[in-house]
């Protein structure tokens, strides 16, 4: 029989520590279900200085827990309904170069489309010259191989790769020389194994293009362009 100490209580019990009373609460999660009168009497520290009950800390974690889980809810939310926005302006702009008469039409949407579906200033269609000889069409411009465009783009046309990122006004005036203060741009190849030409999209936000972004969409913008434009060459 365990012996007693001087106020009766059993000497022989040990002393838990930490660890093992967090232990023991995790493997009986029932416990305080089994003694609810404990919720009201074990008192926490709250971070301005007053106590609260266990039972109130609960429920203050779990509003914080279901906000955190509000707002990413609506950050998705807002997500989806970003990708279907782009989703749709995506396919206006297919319809819009499917339909196109000619290609000062292809142009012409081009254009129209950047700025009220992507915000974005200004746009151009180059095309070999060996495809397109002719000067009067507005935001299409033939490439020769000994001309002005050929030379500033050297790099591009040697790589065939996109270029995205800021863009110094001399480059930016012979790109888009209808467009004021074109601050960044993107340059994108058609038909990259054939050489087609490249359709530039400029910005008069810095950022807009930049080196490290998504390259998804300025592919299918080239490969709409793209058929746009042999479908009428």
């Amino acid at each position: 029989m365990a012996e007693l100490n001087a106020q009766g209580k059993d000497a022989a019990v040990p002393k838990l520590n930490e660890r093992e009373i967090v232990a023991y609460l995790k493997a009986n999660p029932d416990l305080l279900a089994r003694h609810p009168d404990l919720l009201e009497s074990i008192e926490l520290r709250h971070s301005s200085g007053s106590a609260v009950s266990l039972i109130e800390r609960q429920v203050e974690l779990l509003r914080a827990k279901n906000q955190r889980l509000e707002d990413r809810l609506e950050r998705l939310l807002e997500a989806a309904r970003d990708n279907e926005r782009r989703q749709e302006n995506v396919h206006r702009l297919a319809r819009t170069l499917i339909r196109a008469p000619s290609l000062a039409a292809v142009a012409a949407g081009l254009g129209k489309c950047m700025r009220e579906d992507f915000d974005i200033d200004a746009a151009l269609i180059g095309i070999g010259a060996s495809h397109y000889k002719r000067h009067d069409i507005e935001g299409i411009v033939p490439i020769e191989a000994d001309g002005r465009l050929t030379r500033e783009l050297e790099n591009f046309f040697r790589t065939r790769l996109i270029e995205c990122g800021p863009v110094g006004a001399e480059r930016a005036r012979l790109l888009f020389p209808k467009a004021d203060d074109i601050r960044s741009a993107a340059i994108v190849p058609l038909e990259k194994e054939k050489s087609l030409g490249f359709v530039a999209l400029g910005s008069r936000d810095p950022e807009r293009f930049t080196p490290r972004q998504g390259k998804l969409f300025l592919e299918l913008t080239a490969e709409l362009v793209a058929a746009a434009v042999r479908a009428r060459t």
